[in-house]
Order: C-alpha cells, then sequence, then structure tokens
C-alpha cells in the first residue's frame, strides 16, 4: 500500500474514531433543563422528535388516529407534528409547569411569523419584565425565545422568568442522576423523588376504570415507555413501607384479573395485552412492565375516552 492510500485510511478511521455516539441514556435538554424549579418533585419528558419516529406514531398518525393534534393545531397555531422538537413536565405536587422546546419566533411560529392564535375567549396578553404573557388569571403560555415556551399557573410561569437570571435555580440532584440512568431508547419517561399518598383519580376509564380510589403510597418512581415498534413500558414504584406496596401489587394485580374476566367475546384481542402485563414486588418496590405489539396498543387506545381541549 503506497503512503498517500495509507494516509487515506488512518484519516478514515480517525474521522470514524471522533463522530459523537448516541449516547446510552438520555441527556438532559439543555434548553429546558435549566428552566426547572429547584423544588420539583416530579419531572416527565416527551421527545418528540424521537417519537415521531418511531412505528406507533407513524401508524397512528396516517391511520388518523391522532385527532388532538389537529385540534391542539387549530386552537393554537402550534402543530405538534412539525413544530415541537422536546417537552417536559414538572411538578411540586401542588402546580404543574410544561416546557416546550420548538420552532418558534421571539413571540410565535416561525412558519407563520406571527403569535400562535390564543385568543380563545377570555385569553389576553400581558406583559411582564419585558415578555408577553398569554392566559388569564388562572393560566399562561410565554415564548422565552425563538425556540422555549412555558406554560402552566400564572404564578409558576411568573416564577421561571424571575428566575432566568437566578444562578442557583437548578433542577433537584436527585432528579438528574435518576434522569441520567434512562435508555435513550426510550421516548417517553417520568421520575420522582417526591411522595404522593391518596388515591387515583376518578377520571380513569376504559381497561383501567377498576383502578380507581384504589389507595397509593408513592415515594418514589421511575416510568419509562419505548414505542419503537411496540409499547415496551417499564414502571418501578416506590411505597414508604411493604404494607403499602403490597396493597398497590394487589391492587394492579386485581384489576388484571377483573380486565381478563370481562373482555368482550369480540375482544378477545385485549387478553393479549393483559397476559402481557407483568407485575412484581420487591419489598417496598412494585415493578410492572409490558411489551404489546402495535395492533393491541391500538384497541387499548380505543378503550379509553377520547379527551378534549377547552
Amino acid at each position: 500500500m503506497d503512503l498517500r492510500k495509507a494516509g487515506f485510511l488512518a484519516l478514515l478511521i480517525l474521522l470514524g474514531a471522533c463522530r459523537p455516539q448516541r449516547s446510552p441514556t438520555i441527556v438532559a435538554n439543555a434548553a429546558l433543563m435549566p428552566l426547572v424549579p429547584p423544588d420539583t418533585t416530579m419531572l416527565a419528558g416527551f421527545r418528540v422528535e424521537e417519537l415521531k419516529k418511531t412505528q406507533v406514531y407513524q401508524t397512528l398518525l396516517k391511520e388518523e388516529k391522532l385527532p388532538q393534534l389537529d385540534e391542539f393545531a387549530r386552537e393554537t397555531g402550534i402543530d405538534l407534528r412539525k413544530d415541537i422538537w422536546e417537552v417536559i413536565v414538572a411538578s411540586d405536587g401542588k402546580s404543574t409547569l410544561t416546557l416546550i422546546h420548538g420552532k418558534f419566533t421571539d413571540g410565535g411560529i416561525a412558519d407563520s411569523g406571527k403569535e400562535p392564535d390564543l385568543a380563545r375567549k377570555g385569553i389576553r396578553r400581558t406583559p411582564y419584565k419585558g415578555y408577553n404573557l398569554l392566559g388569564d388569571d388562572r393560566v399562561a403560555v410565554v415564548f422565552l425565545n425563538s425556540s422555549v415556551a412555558a406554560a402552566g399557573p400564572v404564578d409558576a410561569v411568573r416564577r421561571v422568568i424571575d428566575a432566568r437570571d437566578e444562578r442557583n435555580s437548578r433542577p433537584p440532584a436527585g432528579l438528574l442522576d435518576r434522569l441520567r440512568e434512562i435508555p435513550s431508547s426510550n421516548q417517553i419517561w417520568a421520575i420522582s423523588t417526591g411522595g404522593w399518598a391518596g388515591v387515583l383519580p376518578e377520571e380513569l376509564g376504559g381497561a383501567m376504570g377498576g383502578l380507581k380510589r384504589m389507595p397509593v403510597d408513592i415515594r418514589s418512581m421511575v416510568a419509562t415507555m419505548d414505542l419503537s415498534s411496540g409499547v415496551r413500558f417499564n414502571g418501578e414504584f416506590v411505597s414508604g413501607d411493604e404494607a403499602s406496596a403490597r396493597k398497590m401489587n394487589d391492587a394492579i394485580r386485581g384489576v388484571i384479573g377483573v380486565g381478563r374476566l370481562t373482555t368482550p367475546d369480540d375482544k378477545k384481542e385485549m387478553l393479549k395485552f393483559y397476559d402481557a402485563v407483568q407485575v412484581e414486588r420487591m419489598e417496598q418496590k412494585v415493578v410492572v412492565r409490558t411489551d404489546i405489539p402495535l395492533e393491541i396498543f391500538k384497541m387499548l387506545l380505543d378503550q379509553f375516552r377520547t379527551p378534549r381541549l377547552g
């Protein structure tokens, strides 16, 4: 081999070695994470750009099984199918803040060059420290720059603006540590280090309706969802004691059993969903796993009431 060919080969090897490798775990969004309040106890993330690449999303979109996307675009001017890259939801247990990374102008959507049409009844524009809060006395959305927006209770949105220049305003280290443990193959994730005791909401319907009023004692949790080809869910929920974990474990198993017994004859395929759910208790921890094919997931979606905006 002559020196020129050897040099070219060495250059190719060097470039290959320098090529950035995909992280095996989720990397915190650099545009949104600095805006997460320091008292946050729960974080959830929707990696929209990655989600749009999945077979599940592409199939549901093609079969027009996501009408909420069109409705959201009509009401807000924001097209989730192309304008949004990532969404992070932060909660302190009292209020919830939604942070959005996407394609905006300083005050709206880049494609239109104007603010999203949020002029529904009661929606107004309120100046605050150089920004425009779009909303009412309870909730608002603010576009912080050309790619970041925050939405939630007015007080929470104002705190985001107030804290932008505060060096001590950062997400809790415990949450970030847990996030770094989540494989990057997941498009949806949720983590919590704050306790929650109570019951699940009455609004639960469909296949999960049997969980209504189930007593819950969750001190921390990690939940992930990979929609690459089907639906692969993994959830780990830690209770305050073994007795509480046992109650949660037994309740989930009970719902699965009832679901199997009450499955209509014309929907026997749903039995594959119940068979796929694995529940295991390890002392104070309850682990729930499932891996279901796309067709079963579509049937599961039909079991839930379709939420409407407004």
